[in-house]
């Protein structure tokens, strides 16, 4: 699978890429059910490795050009990476190489009524 994405209620979403090609996480994929409307997300946590090089860009603004292997923890540093955080994030690997994004969520939640 290229693209996979493990979402939490009320947590933060992991997206996995792994091979060549571009790939779209998309808001909405960063819900967990309808009851959950994410309308943001900011990266808090990079980890690569690529024989070529990785880009991610949201809203055509490139946020990070990743090469080799490494890990950004932004987190450490009380921030995020929030550039354009109400885009979808794209996800570009030249060559080969797989990265994990860990992303923060704003979202609305709903509750569906229950029986008294």
């Amino acid at each position: 699978m290229p693209i996979e994405i493990s979402n939490s209620l009320r947590a933060p979403s992991v997206i996995r890429v792994e091979g060549v090609g571009t790939y779209y996480a998309n808001l909405e994929s960063l819900a967990v059910n309808a009851n959950e409307v994410v309308s943001a997300a900011s990266i808090k946590r990079i980890t690569w490795s690529t024989n070529g090089n990785i880009q991610i860009v949201r809203n055509a603004n490139n946020i990070a050009s990743l090469h080799n292997a490494g890990h950004f923890n932004c987190v450490e540093w009380g921030h995020s990476i929030a550039n354009n955080s109400s885009s979808n994030v794209v996800i570009t690997i030249a060559t080969g190489g797989t990265v994990f994004l860990e992303v923060s969520k704003t979202a609305t939640y709903t509750t569906p009524l229950t029986g008294m």
